[in-house]
Order: C-alpha cells, then sequence, then structure tokens
C-alpha cells in the first residue's frame, strides 16, 4: 500500500507517470544512464553530485563536463557539446542552491537529440520539478536530502519503461519515505524561511544566488577575516557548514551553510501556532 501511495504522489510531483522507487539515489541515477545508448555523458563543471564523475565510468560510458558559472550551466557550452552527447545528467538546483533554466537546457538537448536526465533530490515538492523539461527524473531520500526518510529514492520517466528496475520492497523504509513525503511540504517552507533570514543577515557578503530557490546558503569569501566571521555566524546560529571549493557546491573559495541538514521543522511549526 506505501509503494501505491508515494507512487501516486511522485506522479502529482513530477507529471511522470512511470515511476520506480529504488533503495537509493544512486541506483537511481545508474538506471537512468543504463536506458541511455551507449554514448557521452554530459556533466556539470560544479553543482552536481558526487556519483556523476564515478557511475559512467562503473557503466562503460564516457563523460564530458558542461562549463558552469556559479553552479548554473553554460548554455552555448551545452549547446556545442550536446551535439555529439548521449545524454545530459544535472541537478535543479544546482548544488542546491541554484535555479537551473531548466526549458532553456531542455529545449537545447531535445534539438541535438539528447536525453535529459534531472536530479531533483533537492527540487521535489518545488517549482523546479516539472517533468516537461526532463526525459527521465531521479531522486534520492536519503539522509539531508528534502525527502529526509534516510533511505530509498525513484527514478521516473514518461518515455522509458521502468518496470525492469529492482524495486524497494522493505516495508519499514517505505513507511518512512511515505512519513516523509507527508512532511515535505512543511520542511520546504521551513527551510525557505530560514535560507530568506540568513540571506539577510549576511546580506553584506557575497552570496550567491540570493534570489533563487535553494535549501543551502552560498556565501563567496574573499580574504581570511570575511570567512572568519561566515563560520562564527554559522557557530553562533548552530548551522552546520562546509568549505569550498567543492564539486556539488562551487568550485571557488567559499562557506556553504548546509541549511538541508537541519531537522527542527516540527518544532518550528508549533512554535509558529503558539504565536498565533
Amino acid at each position: 500500500m506505501s509503494t501505491k501511495k508515494i507512487t501516486e504522489i511522485i506522479q502529482k510531483l513530477t507529471d511522470h507517470q512511470n515511476i520506480t522507487i529504488t533503495e537509493r539515489g544512486d541506483v537511481a541515477i545508474a538506471s537512468a544512464l543504463c536506458a541511455v545508448e551507449k554514448g557521452t555523458i554530459l556533466i556539470p563543471e560544479e553543482g552536481g553530485w558526487l556519483s556523476y564523475k564515478k557511475l559512467p565510468q562503473k557503466l562503460g560510458l564516457k563523460s564530458q563536463i558542461v562549463k558552469c558559472h556559479l553552479a548554473k550551466l553554460n548554455l552555448e557550452d551545452l549547446k556545442k557539446k550536446s551535439k555529439s552527447a548521449s545524454a545530459l545528467l544535472y541537478q535543479n538546483p544546482g548544488g542546491y542552491f541554484a535555479d537551473q533554466p531548466m526549458k532553456k537546457i531542455y529545449d537545447i538537448c531535445k534539438k541535438n537529440n539528447c536525453l535529459v536526465i534531472m536530479d531533483v533530490s533537492g527540487g521535489i515538492g518545488t517549482d523546479l520539478c516539472d517533468g516537461r523539461y526532463a526525459d527521465i527524473m531521479v531522486a534520492s531520500f536519503r539522509k539531508w536530502k528534502l525527502v529526509d526518510a534516510d533511505v530509498g529514492g525513484f527514478i521516473s520517466s514518461n518515455i522509458f519503461d521502468l518496470s525492469k528496475i529492482e524495486r524497494l520492497k522493505d516495508k519499514t523504509s517505505l513507511t518512512k519515505i511515505l512519513k516523509s513525503f507527508h512532511q515535505l511540504q512543511k520542511r520546504i517552507i521551513y527551510l525557505e524561511e530560514v535560507r530568506e533570514k540568513v540571506v539577510f543577515d549576511l546580506v553584506e557578503y557575497d552570496v550567491v544566488h540570493p534570489e533563487d530557490l535553494g535549501f543551502v546558503v552560498v556565501v563567496n569569501f574573499y580574504e581570511e577575516e570575511e570567512k572568519k566571521y561566515i563560520i562564527k555566524y554559522c557557530k553562533d546560529n548552530e548551522l552546520e557548514y562546509t568549505t569550498c571549493p567543492r564539486y556539488i557546491r562551487l568550485n571557488q573559495d567559499a562557506i556553504s551553510i548546509e541549511l538541508k541538514r537541519l531537522k527542527a521543522v516540527e518544532k518550528h511549526i508549533k512554535t509558529k501556532s503558539k504565536k498565533k
């Protein structure tokens, strides 16, 4: 029963009809790549996921980097490279903080017969998860993802039969995923509110894409004092952070404030209700 309910939720969120719930996100990505004919897989220069660099090689596929600017795909570079590629694998939002121009990306790839695989681990439940602009969608539901179930993932499509992909069957895991989906919109609202406050607090610093939808806040620094202040801000506010350069965020000096690691959604919602 949980499988059916989760599938129905994902169908509504992606506008894709063929859904398979997988044991983890990397299984979904590998399954998506297996649907691609032998050829080159395009991956982003930054703002991707760790397995983007590893899985194509494991599956006997070549990969090629598409240039990015602050984790957003460079469309001119994509136009050139998609002409000789089999598929593009990218994340929306890039690095969990950079809205990708998904319609333009899809139109470019379609013109060049290049499949689009969109990773929506950081976009599911938002407008960035739009199945019209992806041939295949994948996501992880593991630790610190939007659907924070600590297990599972999914692959979806309207053009590929996914029925032969190994499905997650463990009932306990499926129950956890379903519960996390029921909390998804509250979690998104909570993280957006926290992001807005952090961006406001750090307005004098170089916040990357402050107007974009995102679930981390990336702040460039140009000298040691700036770095120290941003880190102190994180510690004072009990916010976890990582230091860039880092492929999954930015390939330059920056602090990534990892809002998506926050867990206090229920507490936050209840507190707001009391104030009302």
